[in-house]
């Protein structure tokens, strides 16, 4: 069976046990969450009611974990992301170049924002230490999501299907996902109770904003995708996973420590300068595939296109 088939028939098996486990959860998760704050705070539990929809995100991802751990072997897995992580001259500086480019784009997306009015200088702190202390925190976030995202969607998707696509459908199919898992969430606000079809009433739910709501998560949809290509090409241009996270790092690390200095005034020019996402905006668009010219101006006599090791 194909690789990309192969990883299709693995994604229907992680919906079906996670809906079929999730009932399951639910009812020793319904007698926790009157005794332990932590959970109560977790999923906004209130008078009875909280939001599955935070639990069946867990769920997912540990039925995720334990069928990459069973299929792992016949996956190749580890032999595709160790090639991605694989320790070569100047793979730091491939991930400090990535963190810079990405924070040198949205440093000048903020600047014109400011200058049209879009965004606006906004410092609300106690101290000094505050500040650092933040800008310390989503450095350690930004690095942590830029790992395992780059790890998972260029070291092991696009690696996949790159065994039996072409290069150009290979980055389509990636960056798609890429894009479409983005919206794989919403509220579902549930009473306590056992319910036998919680899981599966989630998942419809988790679905609705790419059917329903597709022509108004289109500008999200093509932002995120643009994301995914340029993350790929990072990968493709040094077949190595650094520059990739250290791109997605930047962007991650810039769009949390933001709310440290600016403030966002979505009336204004929000076709331009994008919502709360950012990515729905056509500067962010144009400032992409300028990071992407970037990359292949630096690497275009220096590496070839990436391949999976056989």
């Amino acid at each position: 069976m194909k690789q990309y088939k192969k990883l299709l028939f693995l994604f229907l098996i992680i919906i079906f046990f996670s809906c079929i486990l999730a009932p399951i959860i639910k009812s020793p998760l319904d007698f926790m969450l009157e005794k332990i704050g932590f959970f109560t705070k977790t999923v906004d539990y209130e008078n009875g009611v909280y939001d599955f929809g935070k639990v069946m995100r867990r769920i997912l991802m540990l039925v995720t974990l334990i069928v990459l751990i069973v299929f792992g072997k016949s996956l190749r897995i580890g032999t595709l992301i160790s090639s991605g992580l694989k320790i070569r001259h100047g793979f730091f500086r491939q991930f400090l170049l990535g963190f810079l480019l990405a924070g040198l784009s949205l440093l000048i997306y903020y600047t014109l924002g400011i200058l049209f009015g879009a965004w606006m200088i906004h410092i609300d702190y106690n101290s000094a230490g505050v500040v650092i202390s933040n800008i310390v925190k989503y450095i350690l976030i930004g690095c942590f999501i830029g790992f395992i995202e780059e790890v998972f969607f260029r070291g092991f998707l696009l690696q996949s299907f790159m065994e039996n696509m072409s290069l150009p459908i290979a980055v389509c199919a990636c960056s798609l996902i890429y894009s479409i898992l983005h919206f794989f969430r919403a509220d579902v606000h549930v009473s306590t109770g056992f319910q036998a079809f919680v899981g599966f009433a989630t998942i419809v739910q988790f679905f609705k904003p790419l059917f329903l709501q597709f022509f108004k998560n289109l500008p999200s949809i093509i932002g995120l995708f643009l994301v995914g290509v340029v993350l790929s090409y990072a990968f493709i241009k040094t077949k190595s996973l650094y520059l990739s996270i250290g791109l997605h790092s930047g962007w991650v690390f810039m769009m949390k420590a933001d709310s440290l200095f600016l403030v966002r005034i979505r009336e204004k020019l929000g076709w331009l300068f994008g919502d709360s996402k950012l990515v729905t905006g056509i500067l962010i668009w144009f400032f992409l595939l300028c990071v992407l010219m970037v990359i292949k101006r630096i690497y275009s006599d220096t590496y070839g296109a990436a391949k999976p090791p056989a």
